[in-house]
């Protein structure tokens, strides 16, 4: 009871052969995987694995006593794993996605935005305004679209004059969000613990640059909307299946045919 134990394999799809197996130390637990190329390694076959664990994970209440990122560098092809260093971060890696030359992860309740450096992981910002975990990130183009396990979804942009993650919109209703897609610039599915699969969409006019207060001297009647971002997303259709669902995807089944969005559930 209480321990955990995981392991790094390369499988070959194709011969179903086990090229690698890195078993990770006792007690650790991994939770996001992501392969992420920098900026600072700009060479194009330089590609990393970059894996989140959480040390004596207690699931409810979630504690744990740490955390680490292990990067790896990709070598062989993709059949060999080179160990670069381990970061330690103060909470659980929930998810890890590439972004612009560095990558987002999401320690606990914060997004972070990290780079490669020597001997470990450099933060170089950070985003505290989540109020629970973050669970899940997805970017396309310049916007970050982050999932709080509890709170549905965040919009985001990165600014780089003043490095920092901004809210630019956000949804009213709070989602206990088990996973989500992107359909297409401005439009998400999502999908909750309850069984709802629902599809939002920002509405037209919504701006990504959006002045925040640092000093918090803004009156009551300028912040927004419900104590949270001023600009909030449009429901266009929910949908309730009764089942959880643990995976989806915006795929075309068939060449040439219409979107589809296709979803596996818990049963």
């Amino acid at each position: 009871p209480s321990m955990w134990s995981s392991s790094i394999r390369i499988m070959d799809p194709l011969n179903k052969d086990l090229n690698k197996l890195i078993e990770l130390e006792q007690n650790e637990a991994a939770f996001s995987i992501a392969i992420c190329k920098f900026s600072s390694r700009p060479q194009p076959e330089q590609l990393f694995l970059l894996v989140g664990v959480a040390k004596d994970l207690c699931i409810n209440p979630r504690s744990s006593t740490t955390g680490f990122i292990y990067t790896y560098q990709i070598c062989d092809n993709g059949e060999r794993l080179e160990f670069m260093h381990k970061t330690p971060v103060e909470d659980v890696p929930g998810s890890i996605c590439s972004f612009q030359g560095r990558c987002l992860i999401g320690v606990g309740r914060y997004l972070r935005i990290y780079d490669l450096g020597k001997k470990k992981l450099l933060r170089k910002c950070e985003n505290k305004q989540m109020i629970n975990f973050v669970s899940q990130i997805q970017t396309i183009g310049p916007r970050i679209l982050v999932c709080d396990s509890q709170e549905s979804i965040f919009f985001m942009r990165y600014k780089h004059d003043e490095n920092q993650i901004i809210i630019f919109a956000d949804d009213t209703m709070p989602r206990y969000v088990t996973c989500f897609a992107v359909l297409d610039y401005s439009t998400v599915c999502i999908t909750d613990k309850f069984g709802n699969l629902v599809v939002m969409r920002l509405p037209p006019g919504t701006v990504d640059d959006v002045n925040i207060d640092p000093t918090g001297d803004k009156g009551l009647w300028d912040r927004g909307l419900l104590n949270g971002a001023s600009q909030k997303t449009d429901l266009l259709c929910s949908f309730y299946l009764g089942e959880t669902i643990t995976s989806l995807q915006k795929t075309t089944l068939i060449p040439g045919g219409n979107d589809a969005i296709v979803y596996t559930t818990l049963s």
